[in-house]
């Protein structure tokens, strides 16, 4: 058999350049892995969105998962029972009943104590809570 020119360029001796059909088939092969990171970045991002219906107050406005995690995780400790103190949080001086928990240095996560239940309201960043008067909180 002898040897022949492909229309690719490449010399060879069988029906089809074997060089090209392997680079091709290995683009191929990261076309699809390409397209199924993609997907999976996709349903990471609708997952964390429907994380959110789960909060008792909204906390989109965090702008990283991990203070959105840090919160979350305040949250829970809170709801189980862990004194405010302990994690850092301190009752406003004009209105006894709320309470303010740092998220980080930038963000405090405001609560309010219905005898001896704390509910949360608000997760901000510490310019907007430097800003609060007691009753405009809800």
């Amino acid at each position: 058999m002898a040897r022949r020119s492909f229309p690719c360029g490449h010399q060879g001796k069988g029906q089809y350049c074997h060089r090209c059909r392997q680079e091709a088939s290995e683009a191929a092969q990261r076309e699809h892995s390409a397209a199924a990171q993609q997907a999976e970045r996709q349903q990471d991002r609708q997952v964390w969105e429907a994380s959110f219906a789960a909060d008792p107050i909204d906390l989109r406005d965090l702008q990283t998962r991990e203070r959105v995690l840090k919160a979350r995780d305040l949250l829970r400790r809170l709801a189980a029972g862990e004194p405010y103190a302990g994690l850092g949080g301190k009752r406003w001086e004009s209105d006894r009943s709320i309470i303010s928990v740092p998220v980080g240095r930038g963000h405090r996560l405001v609560l309010r104590d219905e005898g001896g239940r704390l509910r949360p309201l608000a997760c901000m960043t510490h310019e907007a809570y430097n800003g609060l008067k007691p009753g405009n909180l809800g």
